[in-house]
């Protein structure tokens, strides 16, 4: 009787093993993935920090029967030419030479490569539409058909949700800002000692020529009493101040509140055979719009409506810096003929680098705790023809009351630059050049 007795525990207590094994991964979180009205598959999912859905981009991948590149330090697809690039620890994914922002770094744990969901779609949905293919991704909880796959029947593919990252992305910004704010609020501290930049044997420092943006009889943008040139200088003698601890030859396109042609800056880096190129601006919105946060920008086609229309504004310098409706709308034709110059193998060889920086540069952010907006692209004139890896960066927005008596601190301004620094620097060892 002692024996049965034994045997039944042993099976009671194996069957109780097996039902909490097959209750755990009944748990485990998962989501469907839909294209248009077919389901694709169930993707390992988790929750992230922002109370929003991560997903496992390998299985993603598998799903659509996707190939994916034998690079084991990322997942790369290729189809027809066209590339989908996901890199760990990488803030933005890259899609045909384009760059969409994530709310957080890709990470590599458990066994998967984690991304968020929304921004997958978007990534998705761009690259089929690269490739020939209709958009239309969409996720819903499991064993749950969605919607909007049975109205992705009717619609036509161009009434698809845009190609751009969700405004959903842009939120984490605010809650970012907190840092920042308190450190505007606290007293300077010492500045940490910095590690200076690699330099090959019998080779010259790298050189990071810096363009505060605007001034002079063009004040930029004007918002909360402050106008943008002030702001712009004021920030890009700070940082070359930073770069130079690093052990870095830096130049500025100016020093005073003097004007100069949009051409001329970029010659001059040209001229200073520099290795980085760095433009500085403020932004500003419309009345009745909102928007805080950092931007970096490359020279490439635009990402989105609102960047090709910064372009614009900021490429009205081309006709003089008047704010005429002539003036703007021969700006706006010039910006458009940038468009066509794109087409250039130079230039599109400097998108990849200038992409590269401008990653490394939104990693730096998002680790100090910058109120970071996006990384888009967009044709600017300032940009144009640049020999070196360049970027145009947003530091914010005037028309933000807060934001804009930020950046009209030493603090603030100090916590933007030696981020700023910070990434030049990291890129810089990461892609020495030899310079005689």
């Amino acid at each position: 009787m002692l024996r049965v007795n034994k045997k039944i525990s042993t099976m009671l207590a194996i069957a109780l093993f097996i039902a909490a094994m097959a209750a755990g991964a009944a748990c485990a979180e998962n989501l469907s993935l839909w294209y248009g009205d077919i389901k694709k598959g169930d993707i390992s999912a988790r929750t992230n920090a922002l109370k929003g859905k991560d997903v496992a981009i390998e299985e993603v991948i598998s799903a659509l029967g996707l190939a994916r590149s034998g690079n084991l330090q990322g997942i790369v697809v290729v189809i027809d030419g066209k590339k989908m690039e996901f890199w760990n620890n990488s803030s933005v994914v890259r899609v045909n030479g384009s760059i969409i922002s994530l709310p957080y770094p890709i990470e590599v744990k458990d066994g998967h490569w984690w991304a968020d969901s929304k921004t997958m779609v978007t990534v998705l949905d761009q690259f089929y539409s690269n490739i020939g293919r209709k958009p239309g991704m969409r996720w819903s909880e499991p064993d749950v058909t969605p919607p909007q796959a049975e109205e992705a029947k009717k619609e036509p593919a161009k009434e698809e949700p845009l190609k751009e990252a969700p405004a959903e992305l842009e939120k984490p910004a605010k809650p970012e800002m907190t840092e920042p704010e308190k450190a505007a609020g606290e007293e300077k501290k010492p500045a940490a000692v910095l590690t200076p930049v690699k330099i090959a044997p019998g080779s010259k420092r790298p050189v990071v020529v810096l363009d505060a943006g605007h001034g002079g009889h063009d004040p930029g943008a004007m918002a909360n009493g402050i106008r943008e040139k002030d702001i712009n200088l004021k920030a890009a003698l700070e940082l070359g101040k930073i770069l130079e601890e690093y052990g870095i030859d830096v130049r500025y396109t100016r020093k005073t509140d003097v004007y100069l042609k949009l051409g001329e800056r970029t010659a001059f880096a040209n001229d200073s055979k520099a290795n980085v190129f760095v433009s500085i601006h403020c932004n500003a919105m419309p009345k009745g719009k909102y928007a805080a946060g950092l931007e970096f920008y490359i020279m490439a086609p635009p990402s989105d409506k609102d960047a090709m229309q910064l372009a614009i504004y900021e490429n009205k310098e081309i006709s003089g810096g008047a704010e005429t409706a002539q003036d703007v709308q021969r700006a706006d034709q010039k910006t458009r003929l940038l468009l066509k110059i794109l087409g250039d193998m130079q230039q599109n060889d400097k998108i990849n680098e200038s992409t590269t920086l401008t990653e490394v540069l939104h990693s730096s952010a998002q680790s100090s705790g910058l109120p970071m907006r996006k990384v888009r692209q967009a044709p600017f004139y300032v940009l144009r023809g640049a020999g070196m890896p360049s970027v145009l960066i947003e530091m914010g927005y005037l028309t933000d009351r807060a934001e804009a008596a930020k950046l009209n601190t030493a603090s603030y301004r100090e916590a933007l630059c030696r981020s700023f620094a910070k990434g030049i620097a990291t890129y810089i060892n990461e892609h020495p050049v030899t310079v005689q």
